[in-house]
């Protein structure tokens, strides 16, 4: 197979890698702004989220849009564009990795809101208590400190006839769990999209030099110089062709 078939096969495998991680981290950023009541922080995690898969959708369009020019001006001003947005993707990354404890908080903060509900309308927490496997905001005493007795939801398998079913985590603690698993398994995903760009960055260099080469000895060679020979000249030296 020749070198160029591969080389564009291996363009066109990692142009799709990026896209399908990039459609993945904005899927994500959506799904947490449409599914939870955020904060501030928590809503600039989710849209961080976006734009970084954005911004490689962005990428990946362009680099399709330069190999089918095929310019090398087209090829210069992608390979530029795309050193500057992986500098700001790996800036937005490192926060969010550097942050995630704050950031799993923040976007813990709904259950609060929750938890509110609850004490006026009993039931609120069933979703959290079902499906995180806990009971109350911080602990079961939650529900005591305030004249209730813990629901069926607080129990495993709803049974209350045994005391040892009582789950003693509090929700809270669950749900910041649940983030932080989340958003370490993202931030790997987001890593592994800048690394799939850096490579694209490192063929896309490779093919400007290619194609520079190519220009330079278009440029320097002469038709015709003695009757019909051709000669070309390259780094200083002169080689005729009968």
């Amino acid at each position: 197979m020749p070198s160029t078939t591969i080389h564009k096969y291996v363009v066109l495998g990692l142009q799709t890698l990026a896209t399908l991680l990039a459609l993945v981290l904005i899927s994500f950023g959506i799904y947490v702004v449409v599914s939870y009541d955020l904060d501030e922080v928590g809503s600039l995690s989710a849209y961080a989220y976006v734009g970084l898969g954005v911004s490689a959708v962005v990428i990946v369009f362009c680099g399709y849009f330069s190999a089918r020019q095929e310019k090398l001006c087209c090829s210069v001003t992608l390979t530029v564009l795309l050193g500057l947005v992986i500098v700001a993707q790996a800036v937005a990354v490192y926060l969010l990795f550097y942050r995630h404890d704050n950031i799993a908080s923040h976007l813990s903060n709904p259950l609060e809101a929750t938890w509110k509900e609850e004490l006026k309308s009993p039931g609120a927490m069933s979703l959290y208590q079902n499906r995180f496997q806990c009971c109350g905001r911080s602990s079961p005493q939650d529900y005591i400190v305030n004249d209730r007795l813990p629901p069926d939801t607080c129990f495993r398998d709803h049974d209350k006839t045994k005391p040892e079913n009582l789950l003693d985590s509090g929700c809270r603690v669950e749900f910041e769990n649940y983030w932080l698993k989340l958003l370490t398994i993202f931030n790997v995903l987001a890593c592994v999209l800048i690394g799939v760009e850096l490579s694209l960055s490192v063929i896309s260099c490779y093919t400007m030099r290619n194609d520079a080469r190519r220009t330079y000895y278009t440029k320097t060679s002469n038709t015709e110089p003695n009757g019909g020979d051709i000669c070309y000249e390259t780094n200083g030296n002169t080689f005729m062709l009968t």
